[in-house]
């Protein structure tokens, strides 16, 4: 249950700030309150909603102050990543990487946004396989599903990402591939820290037309 409804939450389809109904989900999913109230406190953990008094359960909000946390994390987490991977990487994870780089160059070059970022998430986590660290992949998969609605978000908004995308993870793979742990890690972060340049933009635009349409109108002066 917590996995679709983290699905719903990452793809937008429950946008930020979504009031999140225990008696609706039950109806709509069929399920009885045990599996939803189990799924709220997953999610609570992972910062994809949150609970007020007299509020209710929310969709967690976006912002770029957010981001920006989650990014401080991602880009020292992925970088150590990227390292492990270097050192762990066997020809069977190389040769899926490789295939998942293929596929979202095939992606990028139809337009096709879904697939794109369905194959960059599935590359994401290849990588952390390849790192061969459990501890290390327990850790950055809370930071990633933070990460993951934002990163949804770039996607939806502008093509940009995609060309920064491609870019870094060729670079991140050549890397990982000739077993240079220092250089994996450098590209790695230079990689995070270019997608979030990117993210913040279109995070920031999209709250500048949110804070737009919600601000009152004033009356047309009298003639």
């Amino acid at each position: 249950m917590a996995r679709a409804f983290a699905e719903h939450i990452i793809y937008l389809r429950w946008p930020p700030g979504m009031r999140l109904i225990e008696e609706d989900l039950c109806a709509h999913f069929n399920v009885s309150r045990s599996p939803v109230r189990d799924a709220f406190q997953i999610l609570e953990g992972e910062g994809l909603i949150v609970r007020a008094a007299w509020r209710g359960v929310r969709v967690a909000p976006m912002s770029v102050a957010d981001l920006d946390e989650v990014y401080k994390c991602r880009v020292a987490l992925e970088g150590l990543v990227a390292a492990e991977a270097a050192r762990s990487a066997n020809e069977g994870d190389l040769a899926m990487l490789s295939g998942l780089l293929a596929e979202m160059d095939a992606a990028r070059a139809e337009g096709d946004v879904d697939v794109f970022f369905d194959r960059n998430v599935a590359f994401t986590r290849a990588l952390h396989k390849a790192a061969a660290n459990g501890t290390l992949a327990r850790v950055v998969s809370g930071i990633e599903k933070q990460a993951l609605r934002y990163r949804y978000l770039a996607h939806r908004n502008t093509h940009e990402i995609m060309d920064v995308v491609c870019a870094g993870d060729r670079k991140l793979l050549d890397a990982v591939a000739a077993r240079k742990a220092d250089l994996a890690r450098r590209e790695a972060v230079k990689l995070i820290r270019a997608a979030h340049q990117v993210i913040a933009r279109v995070v920031a635009e999209v709250e500048q037309a949110e804070q737009s349409s919600a601000r009152p109108r004033r009356a047309p002066s009298p003639a």
